[in-house]
């Protein structure tokens, strides 16, 4: 874990207890930052130069930390349920909302369940429609050790998502994929094509185009589902854009921030 992130434990309604992770400045605008496949290890240096201008929280998504948080977490929109309670245990009445990959699935969710509570929308990566002409890969179909070469265009970059080298990069991708599969197996496909008219904020969608997981026309559906969207297009990058281009990501991430209103 990046060492500008500190850890705290969130009483949310009902007795139940969130994970989070937060950096930058308490005074600074709050930015909500949903992560990936992987976890938020992966996203550490994201976050951490997000925090330089936000105060950046990120919630452990359920079933990450344990599975037994998933009981209660029967579908999607249980799933939206239970951030809004983040937001509210936060005592957030509207923030910037990012996210990457799943996260980025489950910000787009949570924008079209909740519109007015966010009030930009940065989803890196996507997960969530469906396309035969171009259909999501089956993470679960593959063997663990040819995974990288769905998430990344250099697989060999896949070492960098863990201190201790690529095996064990590898096993917390498929330990975070056993709570992942919940809402993405066999197909991600939860409907949220038919509720992305919702969303109100400015969006922007980041993808790369070397992209084996979720290929990159899928940035132009979602481009076209979204009222207010644009797209950024990342060369010779795959699906973990955090570690294959984390320079234009957050330049791109930085960019759009900058020219929209975020609450303090």
């Amino acid at each position: 874990m990046s060492p500008a992130l500190e850890q705290q434990s969130l009483e949310l309604a009902g007795g139940r207890r969130q994970r989070l992770f937060v950096a930058g400045d308490e005074q600074a605008p709050p930015l909500v930052w949903l992560h990936g496949i992987n976890g938020p290890e992966a996203d550490g240096d994201l976050i951490g130069a997000l925090a330089e201008d936000y105060r950046v929280l990120a919630p452990l998504a359920p079933g990450f930390a344990d599975l037994d948080e998933l009981r209660d977490l029967h579908d999607i929109h249980d799933l939206a349920l239970h951030y809004d309670d983040v937001l509210d245990a936060l005592g957030i009445e509207q923030a910037a909302v990012a996210g990457l990959s799943f996260g980025a699935m489950i910000a787009a969710e949570y924008a079209a369940h909740y519109p007015k509570r966010v009030s930009t929308l940065v989803l890196l990566s996507p997960v969530g429609l469906w396309n035969d002409a171009y259909p999501v890969a089956d993470l679960w179909g593959v063997p663990a050790p040819e995974l990288p070469r769905l998430l990344y265009a250099d697989p060999s970059r896949a070492q960098t998502t863990a201190a201790g080298g690529d095996v064990e990069a590898i096993v917390k991708l498929v330990s975070g994929m056993t709570s992942v599969a919940r809402f993405l197996w066999p197909i991600p496909d939860r409907g949220l094509g038919r509720r992305l008219y919702r969303v109100t904020c400015p969006t922007l969608i980041v993808h790369g185009e070397q992209d084996a997981f979720v290929p990159v026309q899928y940035a132009d559906d979602f481009r076209h589902a979204l009222p207010n969207a644009r797209t950024v297009i990342i060369p010779d990058a795959g699906h973990l854009l955090g570690v294959e281009a984390p320079a234009a990501s957050l330049a791109a991430t930085r960019a759009f921030l900058s020219r929209q209103e975020v609450p303090a």
